[in-house]
Formats: C-alpha cells, sequence, structure tokens
C-alpha cells in the first residue's frame, strides 16, 4: 500500500513537473513573440560609377554577428530586405553590406504602432553609401539607349539636310544664279562681321 502511494505521488510530482515546465515554456514563448513585433525592411539600390543597376549583388543585414535577412538585387540593382526587431533594438547599430561595400545603420522605430513596417532606404552608389531616399526621378535603365538613337537620327536628318542645301547652293553658284533670298543672307552676315 505504502508503496502504491509512493507511486502515485511520484507520477503525479512528474505530472506537475511537466505541466508547470510545458506553461512555463508557453509564457516565455508567448512573451518572445510579443517583443518580436517591430516589422522592419532595408531597401535601396546598389548601383555602378553610371549610376546603372548592379545585378544578382548579394544583399545581407546583419545584428551583431547574426544574420537577419540577405537577398540579391535586381535588374534595376534594388534590393529589399523585410525583418522583425525587437524593441530593445531600437537605436542600435545594423551591418548592411552588399558585394564588398559595408555600411551601419541605425534602428529608429517611431510612434506607429507596432504593427507599422518601418522602412529605412540605404543605398550603395558607386561604393559610396548614401543614406535616405535617391534624389529625383530616376529613369529605367532601357530608356537611354532609346533616347540615344532617337538623338542620333535627328542629327542625321539635320546634317542631311545641311548637306543636301550646300550641294543645291553650289549648283547654283556654279550655274551663275543665286537666288535673291541666298544673297540678302549672305550680305547680312557680312555686315555683321
Amino acid at each position: 500500500m505504502n508503496h502504491q502511494i509512493f507511486l502515485m505521488t511520484n507520477r503525479l510530482m512528474n505530472t506537475f513537473i511537466a505541466a508547470f515546465f510545458t506553461g512555463l515554456l508557453l509564457v516565455t514563448n508567448v512573451w518572445a513573440e510579443q517583443q518580436v513585433k517591430n516589422r522592419y525592411q532595408v531597401q535601396g539600390y546598389v548601383l555602378d560609377e553610371n549610376d546603372k543597376g548592379l545585378v544578382n549583388q548579394q544583399v545581407k543585414i546583419f545584428k551583431g554577428r547574426i544574420l537577419l535577412e540577405m537577398g540579391k538585387t535586381n535588374a534595376e540593382g534594388f534590393y529589399s530586405l523585410q525583418f522583425k526587431l525587437r524593441d530593445s533594438d531600437n537605436q542600435k547599430l545594423l551591418k548592411l553590406t552588399a558585394g564588398s561595400n559595408q555600411a551601419e545603420l541605425r534602428v529608429t522605430f517611431d510612434d506607429k504602432g507596432s504593427n507599422a513596417l518601418r522602412v529605412h532606404k540605404a543605398n550603395f552608389i558607386d561604393g559610396k553609401f548614401v543614406e535616405g531616399g535617391l534624389n529625383g526621378f530616376r529613369f529605367p535603365t532601357w530608356i537611354y539607349p532609346i533616347v540615344g538613337l532617337i538623338v542620333i537620327s535627328l542629327l542625321a536628318v539635320k546634317l542631311e539636310k545641311r548637306r543636301k542645301k550646300k550641294i543645291q547652293q553650289k549648283k547654283d553658284k556654279l550655274s551663275g544664279r543665286q537666288s535673291t533670298s541666298s544673297h540678302h543672307a549672305k550680305k547680312k552676315r557680312r555686315k555683321k562681321h
């Protein structure tokens, strides 16, 4: 009988201890989950000296030695890393790496509420760190060659018209005729010099 009471007490004690530690784990897990409530995003561009995006650059964000998030740049050199931070991480430094480039970012929370997404803009232009949004409107990279072709075409048309005009003037000069309008234009040019 004493042995049965001992076994029942032992089982009861084991059950109590297991329930106590399970409850403790649940409480600490809920507490930890509430602490990691600040959604944070670091985004920006990795560009070369000509403001052209560097494609497939590895971008990483660290808190101390802990890797928080990593990703790669797209065709325009843009990246976006999203992760969660604790309230205690406010004003702490994070390390951002993009290829061989490195920078430190200071975490800043405001009073938007715990569910708000905080966006931190961080760019690397020709290896130099530029914090904040890039100034001015940025054209997509594919537009530059198209604009270049249009400008070259317009210049070619203008030069061709000038060439044809000069040929016509030479023909008129050889034939001894000179139009009155070109004669007056030449007189005006001579007077200016």
